[in-house]
């Protein structure tokens, strides 16, 4: 199990994260732009932040249904692991 420890810079459509095990690595997002349509938004994207779990996520921009039916805004995230395979190593 991978978990990001910091983001160190976030470019359209690219984030540079430093991983648990301490590696430096970049995650291009280019490949989930067609299933998320709203992060090609440049200034979506670049307002990813790291929540608690801890991976990145956008805040708002997924929604959930409450136990009552009403429907929330919540983060929009991805599984930490997943982006570790996406990312690549850089020094």
């Amino acid at each position: 199990m991978h978990f990001i420890n910091s983001i160190i810079s976030i470019q359209p459509y690219t984030i540079t994260v430093i991983f648990d095990n301490k590696e430096r690595r970049l995650i291009n997002f280019e490949p989930l732009l067609l299933d998320f349509p709203v992060l090609k938004k440049p200034e979506v994207f670049i307002a990813a932040t790291l929540d608690d779990y801890p991976t990145i996520k956008w805040e708002g921009l997924a929604k959930m249904k409450e136990l009552d039916g009403t429907i929330i805004p919540a983060p929009l995230d991805f599984s930490p692991d997943m982006l570790y395979l996406m990312s690549i190593g850089i020094n």
